[in-house]
C-alpha cells in the first residue's frame, strides 16, 4: 500500500493546485454535459450570474440565458451531436448572459469540448464585459461630440501624416480652400500651397522628423494659401504634432484671414 500512497500523494496535490487556480481566474468557467446540465460552477461564475453554485449545479445551463438563446439552445447541443457542425465551439463570440435576478448584461464566451471515456462535455469560459462596452460607448460618444465641434468650428482643420498626405479634411476646411473632402483625402497638403511653400514643405517635414527642428509646428504664423481655383489669400496656421502608436501626425488649424486684412489696409489708407 505504502507506494500507492506515496504515488496519490502528487496528483492529488496537482488537483488542489489545479482546483486553487481555477476557482480564482477572474474568468467564469461552467461545465456541461450533453444534456446542458450543469456541472462545474467556479467562484467567477457565481459573481458573474449571481447564482451560488448550489442553487445552478444540475439545471440546465439555459437557466443563464435570456430569449432567443434560452429556447434555442438545447436544440443547437442537439444538432452539434447529431452533425458535429459547431456555431461556437472552439471559435468564442460575444453573446449575452442573464443573471439570476433578470437582468441582462453582455459577456464574450468561449466553448470546448473534451471527453471523459464515453461521455461529452462543454467547458464555456465566461467573460463580463459590461465596463467594456460602457467605456466603448463612453468612447464612441466623445469620438461623436468632437467630430460634431469639428465639423462645425469656423477654423478649417487638417489633420496629415508624417509624409504630408491628408488624413482628415473638415467642412471649414473645404469651403475655405474650395476642394471636396473626397479630393484631397490621401493627396499631398502642398497641393494647398502657392509657391515657395509648395516646393519646400516635403523638405520641411522630413528635416523636423530627422532632426526635430520646427519652423513652425507649436508656434503659429501667417502664410499664404491656395484655393482650388488656383487664387491664393492670406491666412493664419497653427500646426500641432500628436502620436496614435508609432506614428505621427500633424494638425494644422487655418483661418482665412482675408477681410482682416482688407480692413487694416483701408485702415491704413
Amino acid at each position: 500500500m505504502e507506494p500507492f500512497v506515496r504515488s496519490a500523494g502528487p496528483s492529488s496535490e496537482s488537483e488542489e493546485r489545479m482546483r486553487s487556480v481555477v476557482d480564482h481566474v477572474v474568468d467564469g468557467i461552467i461545465t456541461i454535459n450533453a444534456r446542458g446540465t450543469v456541472t462545474p460552477f467556479t467562484p467567477a461564475a457565481e459573481r458573474t450570474f449571481g447564482y451560488k453554485a448550489g442553487e445552478i449545479i444540475g439545471k440546465n445551463v439555459k437557466a443563464l440565458m435570456p430569449e432567443p438563446y434560452h429556447g434555442e439552445h438545447d436544440g443547437y447541443i442537439a444538432n452539434y451531436l447529431r452533425t458535429g457542425r459547431a456555431k461556437i465551439i472552439g471559435i468564442g463570440r460575444e453573446v449575452i448572459g442573464q443573471r439570476k435576478d433578470g437582468s441582462t448584461f453582455p459577456m464574450e464566451l468561449a466553448i470546448s469540448e473534451f471527453r471523459l471515456g464515453e461521455d461529452r462535455y462543454f467547458t464555456g469560459i465566461v467573460r463580463d464585459i459590461t465596463e467594456r462596452k460602457r467605456v466603448e460607448a463612453d468612447l464612441r460618444d466623445a469620438a461623436e461630440r468632437m467630430r460634431s465641434v469639428v465639423d462645425h468650428v469656423v477654423d478649417g482643420i487638417i489633420t496629415i501624416d508624417e509624409h504630408g498626405g491628408i488624413e482628415s479634411f473638415n467642412p471649414a476646411a473645404q469651403k475655405i480652400f474650395g476642394y471636396e473632402r473626397s479630393e484631397v483625402i490621401g493627396r499631398n497638403v502642398k497641393l494647398l500651397m502657392p509657391e515657395p511653400y509648395h516646393a519646400e514643405h516635403d523638405g520641411y517635414i522630413g528635416n523636423y522628423v530627422r532632426t526635430g527642428h520646427a519652423k513652425i509646428i507649436g508656434i503659429g504664423r501667417e502664410v499664404t494659401g491656395r484655393r482650388k481655383d488656383g487664387s491664393v489669400f492670406p491666412m493664419e496656421l497653427a500646426v500641432s504634432e500628436f502620436h496614435v502608436g508609432p506614428r505621427r501626425y500633424f494638425t494644422g488649424i487655418v483661418r482665412d484671414i482675408t477681410e482682416r486684412k482688407r480692413l487694416q489696409e483701408e485702415l491704413q489708407q
